[in-house]
């Protein structure tokens, strides 16, 4: 779960409490972005989802493996 730094409509605070809450979730602060982190800043974006898609990736095939 991604959540922005700056995010006060969903805040990061929310992030980790719903997170919490989802078996095998992990949450991500996104730091110096807020909600629309896709157009606020998004090269900073784009490394932190591809990231996360990395992350999503190597679960994978360790359950594969």
């Amino acid at each position: 779960m991604l959540t922005g730094e700056y995010d006060y409509l969903t805040t990061p605070e929310d992030g980790r409490r719903t997170a919490s809450q989802i078996k095998g979730a992990e949450f991500i602060e996104m730091e110096g972005i807020g909600h629309f982190p896709m157009s606020e800043n998004y090269p900073v974006f784009k490394q932190y989802l591809q990231d996360a898609l990395e992350r999503i990736e190597n679960r994978m095939r360790a359950r594969v493996s």
